[in-house]
């Protein structure tokens, strides 16, 4: 059987072979499965250009989106960053809006007590000192009393001294321009010169120098004098006394603790811890440490997870690095040089959740920041935070080569990501931003950590 179909097989493939390379007969149609085999060639061409449009429009949509995608989230973070700057330059306004006003009641203050010593009248010429400016000696009063009718003659007819408008009302103004003009009305026996005529009479009891004297000063011409103001007690008025400006910026900043040495029983306890999680936080401080590294400035622990938030100096080849942890062990590396030279400097630490921003000050000054650093993450709550040590349990684990060595002043700690405005307001002695969460007079202090009594900051190193 398997020996005739293979002969069998042989020969239908030469007939078809044959059949397919004879030319058609004139009559005939072409054959059908060539024509076929063409179609479907082609439309699978087309199809084939069709699928490929169709995916190069695909990928091209693909990368629109991902470069919009990528452009929001620039535009977000200029956004927040923009947010920040007008907060701050919005304080620094208010601030320059305040000192304006001051300026201004000073100036206004002034322009009084000048107007109170310049007469308000055109001034004329003292006869004695216009005398003695000529170089001649006065040989009286009836002398001086005489040159200055003369000064006063000389003057243009029906001019009036000019005086410093009042706000006064239409009647008194009118009773003080007839009296300026009676002012300078001569007496029938006056003189050209303005003093009386040697002929006329006069009593005999009357004195000589009176009797010189009393025409001129009928002819000055009486301009009421306006006085100051008297000064406005506090709270009279629209006065206010001028805010007081801080002796030193690192006055009055509150309790001050002093860490002696590195000694593993010494420590700051604040308590009790947040009552709930963590999105965003701001810890402030005045610190000053004579130690050739930062040491363990905080730390914040749970009984779950164990270490969640720690501001901390490097050792080793990194003594003027810190890291700044959150969470399990992730970090971010902080340069804390300029806080190694033994005096006071303002620190100052943000985080929020949201963009995993934060921010390191350092006496005003912005030394690092960064964003996607524990983006989302939320600190647990119901731990213990600790100053000047390092801790792995709650209140326990504490050891020596971590301590902290140095004085902590005005310390406080906040549940929101603090403005750079905000800051600043401290670092310059303004006082706390409203809303801390915790401050140093809520420290239990352990192993010889002691208060230290400090009016100013820079008279306790």
């Amino acid at each position: 059987m398997a020996g005739t179909t293979l002969p069998l097989c042989l020969l239908l493939a030469a007939a078809l072979r044959g059949g397919l390379t004879q030319a058609p007969g004139p009559g005939a149609r072409p054959g059908h499965p060539l024509l076929r085999l063409r179609r479907l060639e082609q439309r699978f061409h087309r199809l084939q250009e069709v699928t490929l449009s169709h995916l190069q429009s695909i990928a091209g949509n693909y990368n629109i989106s991902y470069n919009i995608d990528r452009r929001f989230r620039a535009l977000a973070e200029q956004a927040e960053a923009a947010t920040a700057a007008r907060a701050a330059l919005g304080a620094e306004l208010a601030r320059l809006a305040t000192t304006g006003r001051r300026l201004h009641r000073r100036l206004k203050r002034l322009e009084g007590t000048v107007g109170a010593l310049n007469l308000p009248h055109r001034p004329l010429t003292h006869p004695l000192g216009a005398l003695v400016e000529a170089g001649t000696k006065p040989h009286g009063l009836p002398d001086a009393a005489r040159s200055w009718g003369t000064q006063l003659d000389q003057e243009p007819q029906g001019r009036v001294a000019p005086s410093i408008p009042s706000p006064r009302r239409p009647k008194a103004r009118r009773r003080q321009q007839r009296r300026q003009e009676e002012g300078h009305r001569l007496p029938a026996n006056a003189g050209p010169g303005g003093a009386p005529r040697e002929d006329a009479e006069h009593p005999r009891d009357a004195a000589p120098g009176a009797q010189a004297v009393a025409p001129v000063l009928s002819t000055v011409p009486i301009v009421p004098q306006e006085q100051p103001p008297a000064p406005q007690q506090p709270g009279e008025g629209r006065y206010r006394p001028p805010a007081p400006v801080p002796t030193s910026p690192a006055c009055h900043t509150g309790p001050v603790l002093l860490f002696p040495n590195t000694s593993a029983e010494r420590a700051a306890i604040l308590g009790p811890g947040p009552r709930q999680g963590l999105r965003a936080l701001s810890l402030c401080t005045w610190l000053a440490t004579p130690a050739p590294r930062l040491g363990a400035l905080l730390s914040y622990a749970t009984e779950d997870g164990g270490s969640e938030l720690a501001v901390r100096g490097c050792g080793g080849d990194l003594p003027g690095s810190a890291h700044f942890v959150i969470g399990d062990g992730e970090f971010r590396e902080l340069p804390v040089t300029p806080l190694l030279d033994g005096k006071w400097h303002h620190l100052c630490l943000t985080w929020s959740s949201g963009q995993g921003r934060y921010h390191f000050y350092v006496d005003r000054r912005l030394l690092a920041t960064g964003s996607r650093f524990r983006q989302g993450y939320e600190i647990p709550a119901g731990g213990s935070l600790v100053l000047g040590q390092k801790q792995d349990h709650p209140g326990r684990g504490f050891g020596t080569t971590e301590a902290f060595v140095g004085h902590l002043a005005g310390l406080a700690f906040w549940s929101r990501a603090l403005l750079p405005g905000e800051v600043a307001s401290m670092a310059t002695g303004r006082g706390l931003p409203p809303g801390p969460l915790l401050t140093l007079a809520d420290a239990s202090l352990q192993g010889g950590v002691r208060r230290v009594a400090c009016p100013c900051l820079r008279r306790c190193l």
